[in-house]
């Protein structure tokens, strides 16, 4: 098998077993997990592959993937703190000569939470307090001879903290639905961070997430070992700092926006299928500095199997 073929076999493989792994050891305490450890569950990101590169102002792509499987941490059921580890990468293949993956994303992340309502209660609240890295792997210089930004092979690489709050709250008006909220500030510290992001990067970024499960049979809680068959998940993000010499008010330049909507027929149990809508800075490391504006469509893996 060539290397464009093992490279497709391994983001498959991984997005369909992923639920596998993360759910073996789990599987005999089902019934012991407390509601607070199946919301850690719901706070986490899902794996996914697109389909190409969707439709936008991006290069053409075989695919886009996110491979974020995560180990979950507890000292009891009924702990009130938990951790979770993730070794998150995004990548991207190229449609181009010899199908390249080009400076992907290494985001791994350690991730604290810790109860603060909803005990025995299917409204759980939780804070939470998130350090994480984020580089290319690249080395060479930041900039090109002619001024412009390295996107081939420039060294990208910063460090942040993130500190929010996790709300599960009825919102929406329909029987077997489940919504989470979650808000958080992302404040990136000088350790490993390249300083030519200064003036260009923003530091300091406000994020909210909120996620609505649907479920098509009758369940009173939300319970770890069923999946829903329809999710939607709205995600913002505010830039603060100084970008580029932005005003605050530049949305163009300021505002993150990201809606998915994913659907799992019934003869699927782990994964769906997905179309999203992204309107922002481009996430993908050294490319930071462009505004994206896709629509794409794809499989992904449910975080909290």
């Amino acid at each position: 098998m060539n290397k464009t073929g093992n490279i497709i076999l391994l983001v498959i493989s991984q997005i369909l077993l992923q639920p596998i792994v993360l759910s073996g050891n789990e599987a005999i305490e089902q019934k012991a997990e407390n509601i607070f450890f199946q919301t850690i569950r719901v706070n986490q990101d899902d794996s996914y592959i697109t389909a190409g590169g969707g439709w936008g102002n991006i290069e053409p792509l075989i695919f886009e993937a996110k491979l974020a499987p995560y180990f979950l941490l507890r000292t009891s059921e009924d702990a009130k703190w938990g951790a979770t580890i993730s070794p998150t990468v995004i990548f991207r293949m190229y449609n181009e000569y010899s199908y390249p993956v080009r400076t992907p994303s290494y985001k791994p992340h350690i991730t604290l939470y810790r109860q603060i309502s909803g005990e025995n209660s299917s409204n759980m609240n939780y804070v939470f307090l998130n350090f994480a890295h984020h580089s290319n792997g690249q080395d060479d210089n930041f900039f090109n001879d002619d001024g412009s930004v390295n996107t081939y092979s420039g060294d990208f690489s910063t460090d942040y903290l993130k500190m929010g709050a996790f709300f599960n709250y009825k919102l929406v008006p329909f029987p077997n639905t489940y919504e989470y909220f979650k808000t958080s500030v992302e404040y990136h510290v000088d350790l490993t961070r390249n300083p030519n992001l200064k003036d260009r990067y923003s530091f300091i970024r406000w994020n909210n997430s909120l996620r609505i499960f649907r479920f098509f049979s009758s369940e009173k809680l939300l319970r770890i070992e069923k999946n829903p068959r329809i999710q939607t998940s709205l995600k913002t993000t505010w830039l603060f700092g100084n970008i580029n010499n932005a005003s605050f008010f530049d949305v163009k330049e300021r505002f993150n926006v990201s809606l998915t909507i994913a659907y799992r027929p019934e003869a699927l149990t782990d994964v769906s299928l997905f179309v999203n809508a992204y309107s922002g800075k481009d996430y993908y490391n050294i490319y930071f500095d462009r505004r994206l504006s896709i629509i794409r469509f794809g499989i992904q893996a449910y975080a909290f199997r």
